[in-house]
């Protein structure tokens, strides 16, 4: 058994690693554009581990339909919305969660062979589009500052999620998810450091959309962040 002090080679060792992601952190800032990117890297370099977070709730097998409406008409253009569907459709099927998931084209042509789309229910929306889940989000909260170069405040992005059998005939059991009555809240900020690297406000709004994406697919798998 070796009983003698620790080398002071690990704490240099660490000291080392400290400096350059500082360092990094500094090159970083002046010279990446929009969005995060220090995370992976800091990762990389030893100066984060990883936690496990597990899902909050398992997608059941079969076609999925996500559905964003925007009752208040806050995001304008509603490129956003489109985002958010193309990118959150893109996580399910990179983690496995869904096979196949409705387009946004595919919804586009449903909205235009029937006339009174915006009447029908979730569950009629769903079985139009040959789907067995129904992921819908309702935008809550929707802000970019109009001049991004004098940006103070953070932009948002905020959704009311629930989760729906298209395929349940009783009403009662249509709701899969969540058990909160009136569905979970999901908010995502992106800071003005982040916003005033981003060459536009269409950047701006896809930013907080691949966000959105990224926090409400992390809900249904399994999955590790870092921690430092």
């Amino acid at each position: 058994m070796n009983t003698s002090a620790p080398s002071n080679n690990r704490t240099g060792r660490a000291g080392y690693v400290r400096l350059r992601a500082a360092l990094l952190c500094v090159g970083l800032t002046a010279t990446t554009g929009c969005g995060p990117g220090f995370g992976a890297l800091l990762y990389h370099l030893g100066g984060a581990t990883e936690q496990k977070v597990s899902a909050e709730f398992k997608l059941p097998p079969g076609p999925v339909l996500i559905l964003v409406d925007d009752e208040m008409d806050l995001v304008s253009p509603p490129s956003a919305r489109e985002t958010l569907v193309d990118e959150l459709a893109t996580r399910l099927r990179e983690h496995k969660v869904a096979e196949r998931v409705t387009t946004n084209e595919e919804i586009a042509l449903i909205r235009r062979s029937v006339p009174d789309f915006d009447e029908l229910s979730v569950r009629e929306v769903g079985r139009r589009a040959n789907a067995d889940t129904v992921i819908w989000m309702n935008v809550e909260d929707f802000y970019v500052e109009k001049d991004l170069e004098m940006m103070v405040a953070p932009a948002r992005f905020g959704v009311k999620l629930k989760v729906f059998n298209a395929r349940e005939e009783d009403r009662l059991k249509i709701r899969l998810w969540p058990p909160e009555r009136d569905g979970r809240r999901i908010d995502i900020t992106v800071s003005p450091h982040e916003a005033r690297r981003c060459k536009s406000r269409s950047e701006v709004d896809h930013l907080l959309a691949t966000t959105m994406a990224d926090k409400v697919a992390g809900l249904f798998y399994d999955h590790k962040v870092e921690r430092e």
